[in-house]
């Protein structure tokens, strides 16, 4: 302890002063000590008083500038420097302080410290009013206790969090904002403060509303197009192929009683030939464009078949589970056409992803309505994703998974099932209308 205390007065300026004059005391000492010694009997005593009262003072500024340098003012010059310093640090955090970002300090309680400018014009709340508060003044209601520990949980690890975040101003109004909170540390390693620094995400979750809105609508167009020339290729080409399938027949049997152009029955058969490819070739394109047999029989029906025709497509074995048990209930809640068709396409895009970067070699789809929901699940056993993956924005096919359950307020999750692979799992809300047609 006493030595701690003599370390800090002697690096304190009065123990800088100190220390000069203990070495002013020494080095006059010293000088008069050579002089008296070792000057005088070297040069001789006829040298006159004066001279070495006047070489005293030189011979002790000499030995003693250097070490006031040292003592004081290079402590002096390096304490400037700091000043300097800390002081473009303190304009940075001002200048930092009062931008459009809310921020908001608290101590290592959790208890309000400060808050800027930005935070009152987000939160309406002023810095008195907010100062001794906890930021929970601002919690909205949407968030679980959960959601909270969680927060607090990574806060406690990392030392840093950031999330969207709803929160309630002062006017009760409640609003979406981007919210990142850093811990501070003190000497000791321990949190002395934390510091939130947030920003009002209003306008750009109306955007993405909005968006989300058009996409939606330009995908139902897309559909409606598609089971309008479903419809056409059906009832137009369809027929006609079917009639031309019908008097090729009936030219073939009037031939075939004729023995002088009976050699044209070949080419006959070869034309029947032709149109039944062209009526396989008509079903696929229809049933590519828009799954009739989704319309006819249900979701359950349309499942299957697009599994049976994944499967001769690839080789790869695709079931739907509990399919008879559920035929045999016929208790299928029909869904809206957004909902169906939205599911029927996103299986469509599991399986192409399965077909194209899995290297699965069988496939399970189940399909159940519990209660007030509807899931979909698709699992393959192949590679699965990579740990930690993120969607990249060129991950179309994923995203646009992601876009369709979106526009029901449904969810989409990706996880492992037992046994390695990739799960798909798709749950809708029951009793959701149609989007609105925003154009």
């Amino acid at each position: 302890m006493l030595k701690h205390h003599l370390k800090s007065f002697l690096s304190s300026p009065m123990g800088a002063v100190f220390l000069i004059a203990l070495l002013i005391l020494t080095a006059e000492f010293l000088i008069m000590v050579l002089i008296e010694l070792v000057f005088k009997p070297t040069f001789g005593r006829d040298i006159s008083l004066a001279f070495w009262e006047f070489f005293d003072p030189i011979l002790l500024v000499i030995i003693v500038t250097p070490w006031i340098y040292v003592l004081a003012v290079r402590p002096l010059e390096k304490q400037q420097a700091m000043l300097r310093r800390q002081y473009n640090d303190l304009s940075i955090t001002a200048v930092t302080f009062e931008s459009r970002e809310g921020v908001v300090v608290t101590d290592a309680n959790n208890n309000i410290l400060r808050v800027n400018r930005s935070f009152t014009e987000i939160t309406g709340y002023s810095n008195g009013e907010a100062i001794g508060k906890t930021p929970g003044m601002l919690h909205s209601g949407r968030h679980d206790r959960e959601f909270y520990r969680n927060m607090w949980q990574i806060l406690e690890r990392d030392r840093f969090w950031s999330g969207e975040v709803w929160n309630r101003n002062k006017s009760g109004e409640i609003y979406p904002e981007w919210l990142a909170i850093t811990a501070v540390l003190g000497a000791d390693g321990q949190v002395t403060n934390y510091v939130g620094i947030f920003s009002d995400i209003s306008e750009r979750k109306a955007g993405e509303q909005q968006l989300r809105k058009l996409t939606a609508h330009i995908q139902t167009a897309r559909e409606e197009e598609k089971t309008r020339i479903a419809r056409e290729i059906h009832d137009d080409l369809g027929s006609t192929l079917t009639a031309l399938k019908m008097e090729t027949y009936r030219l073939r049997s009037r031939l075939a009683g004729s023995e002088p152009v009976a050699s044209l029955l070949g080419h006959v058969d070869s034309m029947t030939q032709l149109i039944d490819n062209a009526v396989v070739i008509t079903r696929r394109v229809i049933s590519d464009l828009h799954p009739t047999i989704l319309d006819d029989l249900g979701m359950m029906a349309a499942l299957e078949w697009q599994c049976g025709q994944f499967s001769k497509r690839t080789g790869i074995v695709c079931k739907v589970n509990g399919a008879e048990a559920a035929h045999e209930k016929d208790d299928e809640r029909k869904l809206d056409k957004t909902q169906a068709i939205n599911l029927f396409r996103i299986l469509q895009e599991a399986l192409s992803n399965v077909a194209q970067h899995s290297a699965a070699t069988s496939v399970s789809v189940e399909y159940h309505q519990d209660g007030d929901e509807t899931i979909l699940s698709v699992s393959d056993n192949g590679c699965g994703l990579p740990e930690g993956h993120v969607i990249a924005q060129t991950s179309y096919g994923l995203r646009g998974m992601h876009e369709r359950v979106a526009q029901m307020d449904g969810q989409i999750l990706f996880d492992s099932p037992r046994g390695g692979g990739l799960r798909v799992t798709v749950i809708l809300p029951a009793g959701r209308s149609n989007p609105v047609n925003i154009l």
